[in-house]
């Protein structure tokens, strides 16, 4: 096989040998005369044929033809011809020139001005066909026996234009056979330009100039107006990466929500002590009931608390997952997918809690040893619930920071459940706090009760730290001492202490802006450090999906104040009602590709003490209309046990958009998934299981104008459906008879 290279020649499918280039050799002789051949000429009459016909203009074979030394050269003296221009495509130097048809339309030519640009990304893959090198006045050629390829030096002054002369080399089949290679690239290329959904879940514009190339750079500025692009090959269809960072599973499941997804996944919470702190599982026997009972009234799955304190107990990196991975293995054989939450707290400090489940035995001592390891009042009282995180960056656990620490076990995890992932294991929820949730323990029982304001949390070493440093950089070193004097204690209400007073609080002064805002962002950037982390242990090809809780504090959240959300650590004085913190945490969650559980899915404003300032349907309708606007998936959970209908409705139809507040929702909003707490024995006795099937299942659609069917409706449905219900009632009987012969707690 034979080819050509001429920088005069106006073909670059073929290159023309030209007056100037007569042979030196009697090798270079040889291929002379082949190439004056009568087969030669009748190939390079069919080559320049093609070459005037082409859709793609003969643009495109000169930038797939042209060295990758000489391109560069042509894109810097070239100037490109404008892509309404129809008549031609014009290059300078030692290039072609050529004209197209006059009756070419503007959007024909539009494509060839970009072709040779966009090709230039996939030859470098394929490799360059030619060497041409520009030197003075003379020619020569020379035949590769091993490589089968003719290259021929010009070095005339003047280019000449394309024209089918007689002196012409074609194209060998392995460069045929790899431009066609090109094409298939080039059009993958031009498809995945083109397209209008978002590659990431994020506001961002979609970052081309990864392709490397010119084409994509006027792509970039100019809006996308179409969704696909036809080529020789089929629509691309884009892969969508569920992280911000490159980490995460394969697709973006929130856009598929919005599409495709009929129902919303429901997951019910097991026990917090399914798994003992003897790393055994708690009652092996009522799970499987339970589990059974799920399945067949229609839930999609179950969620478990991997607790630190008993998978690393003993010793640091020593992990023991032997009871979750019969716990996973149980779930698979029962049909049911397997949340998983990384619990790096205490489990006995929060409303709810019927288990004492400590830290690993270590890091207590890690703590007694420096007790600011641990969140401190102003009265200084620690909490072992959670680490503070003032101490994320501290090696003080055997060498090791907390969040080293924290992400050393999703790597751990990640080994031990490899073969779950992705089809038992679908999500994987990152604890960030006390009960798991991102906030400071400012309400710990049995310290607090309903409804006082909590307390700040930030009087350990560290913490107070950063303050100081914080103050000194804003010019105010007066600042530096620690929190607010007159915040109160835990029961207080906020007439009652000097800075959450309604009339003359210091939350609105120039201190109190200062330091709420401080409080609140070093909580988003103790979140953001530890998801970041985990995420690194975690592949794309794994695909699961990440996510944080943030709970629904919503006592005095009606007041200017929201003094009970500033000692959480969930709002900052001074900034505007829709442009606070829960937006920071869920702009957090675009930016890292995870999704954003929100609490009190059941609670409704009118529900509440009139005293306590209450407002969970304002809180609810701000975190999920800042999550739709940013494209971040988002679910949800209830926040207390309810078996009652009219909780059950009204979830039910926050499911499907009416949580936004809006008249009528965004057509196929949803959530991305719902958790009910918590499977127990209350849950399987005759009445609750009734209204709690008849809740799945309404669930399972989008809600009528009708309100829910109650369990007595379901009952005289028809008798395949009372069959059906007959027997997952056998089933809940089977679970209650497994609680209460051996009961969790």
């Amino acid at each position: 096989m034979l080819m050509g290279w001429s920088g005069t020649a106006g073909s670059c499918a073929h290159g023309t040998l030209g007056a100037s280039a007569a042979p030196v050799s009697a090798r270079a002789a040889r291929v002379h005369s082949l190439c004056s051949s009568s087969s030669f000429k009748r190939n390079h009459n069919l080559q320049h044929h093609h070459q005037q016909h082409n859709s793609f203009g003969s643009s495109f074979f000169v930038g797939r033809c042209t060295p990758p030394q000489q391109r560069q050269r042509q894109h810097l003296t070239t100037e490109t011809p404008s892509r309404r221009d129809s008549s031609s495509c014009t290059y300078s130097g030692n290039t072609a020139t050529s004209s197209s048809s006059s009756s070419s339309s503007s959007s024909s030519s539009s494509r060839r001005c970009l072709c040779s640009s966009f090709f230039d990304a996939a030859a470098a893959d394929v490799g360059s066909i030619t060497t041409t090198t520009s030197s003075s006045s003379s020619s020569d050629s020379d035949f590769d026996a091993d490589d089968h390829v003719l290259t021929t030096r010009s070095y005339s002054s003047a280019p000449s234009t394309s024209t089918n002369n007689n002196n012409t080399v074609v194209a060998p089949r392995r460069a045929r056979r790899q431009r066609r290679i090109g094409r298939r690239r080039f059009s993958a290329i031009i498809s995945r330009a083109t397209q209008t959904t978002p590659i990431h879940p994020t506001d961002e514009p979609v970052d081309y100039t990864s392709l490397g190339n010119t084409a994509t750079r006027q792509l970039q500025v100019q809006p996308q107006k179409t969704t696909s692009t036809t080529t020789k090959s089929k629509t691309t269809k884009v892969k969508t990466s569920k992280n911000g960072n490159g980490h995460g599973s394969t697709k973006n499941k929130f856009l598929q929500n919005k599409t495709k997804q009929r129902s919303v996944p429901f997951f019910v919470m097991l026990p917090l002590d399914a798994v003992t702190n003897d790393n055994k599982l708690a009652n092996p026997h009522a799970l499987q009931a339970g589990a059974r009972a799920l399945k067949a009234s229609g839930v999609h799955g179950v969620t478990v608390d991997l607790w630190w304190g008993i998978v690393e107990r003993d010793e640091p990196r020593k992990y023991n997952f032997s009871a979750y991975l019969a716990l996973a293995k149980l779930m698979e054989a029962e049909g049911l997918e397997l949340s998983v939450a990384l619990s790096f707290h205490t489990c006995g400090c929060n409303v709810g809690d019927s288990c004492s489940i400590p830290l690993p035995r270590w890091v207590e001592e890690a703590c007694e040893k420096d007790p600011d390891l641990m969140y401190t009042d102003e009265n200084g009282h620690r909490s072992g619930e959670y680490l503070s995180l003032g101490a994320d960056l501290v090696p003080a656990l055997g060498g090791r920071t907390p969040v080293e620490c924290y992400a050393d076990l999703a790597n751990a995890f990640r080994r031990a459940f490899r073969k779950y992932l992705g089809r038992v294991i679908t999500e994987v929820s990152v604890g960030l706090g006390p009960a798991g949730e991102l906030r400071y323990p400012s309400y710990p029982e049995p310290l607090w009760t309903f409804p006082g304001v909590g307390a700040f949390q930030c009087y350990d070493t560290y913490m107070v730290a950063n303050l100081r440093a914080a103050a000194y950089t804003v010019g105010k070193p007066e600042w530096r001492h620690g929190g607010p004097h007159d915040g109160g204690g835990y029961n207080a209400r906020p007439e009652e202490t000097g800075f959450f007073d309604e009339t003359y609080g210091r939350y609105d002064t120039d201190y109190g802006r200062f330091f709420t805002a401080w409080y609140a962002q070093a909580l988003v950037a103790h979140a953001d450090r530890v998801v970041k982390a985990v995420h690194s242990s975690f592949a794309p090809e794994d695909g699961v999906t990440l996510s944080i809780k943030v709970p629904g504090v919503h006592w005095w959240a009606g007041t200017r104040a929201r003094a009970a959300e500033t000692t959480a650590g969930l709002h900052a004085s001074g900034r505007p009602v829709n442009d606070g913190i829960y937006e920071d945490i869920i702009s957090m969650c675009q930016r890292t590709g995870t999704r954003f559980i929100f609490t009190c899915l059941e609670m409704s404003d009118d529900e509440q003490p009139c005293h306590a300032g209450c407002a969970p349907e304002a809180l609810l309708r701000r975190v999920t209309r800042a999550a739709w606007t940013r494209n971040v998936s988002i679910g949800a959970e209830n926040a207390l046990p309810r078996y009652d209908p009219i909780a059950h409705e009204r979830m039910v139809a926050r499911m499907y958009g009416e949580c936004l507040g809006a008249t009528e929702p965004p057509e196929g909003w949803r959530l991305s998934n719902f958790t009910f707490l918590r499977m127990s024995e209350a849950m399987f006795r005759t009445e609750n299981w009734k209204r709690f099937s008849s809740f799945v299942r309404q669930a399972a659609e989008p809600p009528k104008a009708e309100a829910l069917k109650s369990a007595d409706d379901l009952a005289d449905e028809s008798g395949a459906d009372s069959g059906s219900l007959k027997q997952q009632q056998e089933l809940a009987e089977s679970a209650y008879a497994g609680w209460v012969s051996s009961p969790f707690v």
